[in-house]
């Protein structure tokens, strides 16, 4: 690493002060619901107006069970189960512009090939709609729902990279609105600024890991494709799992053995930064408060749930279910609901419930502006980093994204970032050229420091993933 000879940097630390953390509350017993076999959860959603939160009882691989759930949030409690396909994945709501609340649901049933859409008001399903089964194996395994465009959009897990659309005038299925993202498994689907988002998984050719992109079709109908992380020869198996759309329209993207990172995107696909959880945890569900201040991680494998302060971009508390005592595993997904967080537990036969949400201060902050002229560069390509702000200004760059700090200065680039330049004049700029065998995926990550002489305070971490 270059020495840094400027005058010594004041130490300061950036991020909000502590805050009270929210608290495991009780659970909601599912057992003995559905057909008998095991009441084990996947999806949730929420209709705060009404008061409800719908859970898919989908059981395990030795049996399928084929409920929906619904919880009273008042009184903590199932008032109605209503009767689905087999092995019900994720559930999406819809609602009527004109109205309160929502007034339909549907869920994926992944073993059936199916989607089963009822009536929230009666409780009834009034239509079950067939999908394509491309490979011809019973089913085309049909896994994150969405309410849009013509209705529903569906994401599959047969590998086809199939999106299948719902009318949800008709209740039949869209082909002329379906959309196909080329041989890749497809996450939790996420309707963001009129662009439709999916996170995908695409296997190597030679089975032995997986690379973790992100899809999208805008307004327009045109079709992209990218890649934020590559894993191949280690039998590591990254996977691309769900998304959700932050206060000021950017995305949050999240995976399964994904160097426990959540990326940062605007709608139209542009890598703005990343996060990462400090337990080594990944993200099989996601879920944001309404305010937008405390998001949900949901780690399925190893079984964390993570609460994350989005003002201030740290993690709050991570709670491993398996050391709450109650037998509680596999986190699969969470919803927000009347200040309460409520998870599923694909590995166990209960609804977890948060409470004691906490309020959300901003602290100290990012300061200056750090640009990047292209987040997603291909090799052979120019790289360019222009850092502006006040006094003298400093850039680093690292290939690691954990917390770390440069000479008491708290920076996002772990313990040893590497310093690329620095300026009097309140600007910099350095340009590299992206090596013609640079790996594709590799992750690259900058940030910036301002006012070094002064009050040193560091810019927003910017990523960089080569494709």
């Amino acid at each position: 690493m270059k020495h840094f000879c400027v005058v010594a940097l004041l130490a300061t630390f950036l991020g909000a002060p502590n805050l009270s953390a929210q608290s495991f509350s009780y659970d909601i017993s599912l057992d003995g619901l559905g057909n008998g076999n095991p009441a084990k959860s996947f999806g949730l959603a929420a209709d705060e107006h009404n008061n409800r939160v719908y859970v898919s009882i989908c059981g395990d691989f030795m049996g399928n069970n084929n409920v929906v759930a619904e919880i009273d949030t008042v009184t903590g409690t199932v008032v109605n189960t209503i009767q689905v396909g087999n092995y019900p994945e994720d559930i999406a709501l819809l609602g009527d512009p004109n109205l309160p609340g929502m007034i339909a649901g549907a869920v994926t049933n992944s073993s059936d090939g199916t989607v089963s859409i009822w009536d929230l008001a009666s409780g009834v399903v009034s239509h079950t709609v067939q999908l394509p089964d491309p490979f011809f194996m019973g089913s085309c395994y049909p896994f994150g729902i969405t309410a849009g465009g013509p209705g529903f959009y569906v994401s599959t897990v047969d590998g086809s990279g199939d999106v299948h659309a719902i009318d949800s005038n008709t209740w039949t299925y869209d082909a002329g609105n379906s959309l196909n993202f080329s041989w890749k498994s497809l996450g939790r689907p996420l309707m963001a600024n009129g662009n439709l988002l999916i996170p995908t998984t695409a296997y190597t050719p030679s089975w032995t890991g997986a690379e973790v992109g992100i899809s999208g079709v805008d307004n327009a109908g045109n079709i992209w494709s990218q890649v934020m992380a590559l894993n191949d020869g280690n039998y590591i198996f990254p996977s691309g799992m769900d998304a959700v759309e932050l206060n000021d329209g950017t995305v949050l993207v999240a995976g399964m053995d994904l160097d426990a990172r959540l990326y940062q995107l605007t709608s139209n696909g542009e890598i703005i930064r990343s996060m990462r959880l400090q337990n080594g945890a990944g993200a099989h569900g996601l879920a944001l408060s309404n305010d937008g201040t405390i998001l949900v991680a949901c780690d399925l494998a190893y079984g964390w749930v993570t609460f994350i302060d989005m003002v201030n971009w740290s993690e709050l508390a991570a709670f491993q279910t398996s050391s709450l005592g109650l037998g509680y595993m596999q986190p699969n997904d969470a919803v927000f609901c009347n200040d309460k967080v409520y998870v599923s537990c694909q590995g166990s036969e209960e609804v977890m419930v948060f409470d004691n949400l906490p309020s959300i201060s901003p602290g100290n902050g990012y300061q200056g502006n750090l640009l990047i002229n292209d987040s997603t560069p291909a090799p052979g390509s120019t790289l360019s980093l222009d850092l502006s702000g006040n006094g003298v200004v400093a850039l680093f760059v690292s290939f690691e994204d954990t917390a770390g700090s440069y000479s008491g200065v708290a920076l996002d680039l772990g313990a040893a970032p590497m310093l690329a330049g620095w300026s009097g004049n309140g600007s910099f700029s350095r340009s590299f050229t992206v090596p013609l065998n640079a790996p594709r995926g590799m992750n690259l990550f900058a940030q910036g420091i301002i006012d070094v002489t002064g009050t040193p305070t560091a810019t927003a971490p910017r990523c960089v993933v080569i494709q």
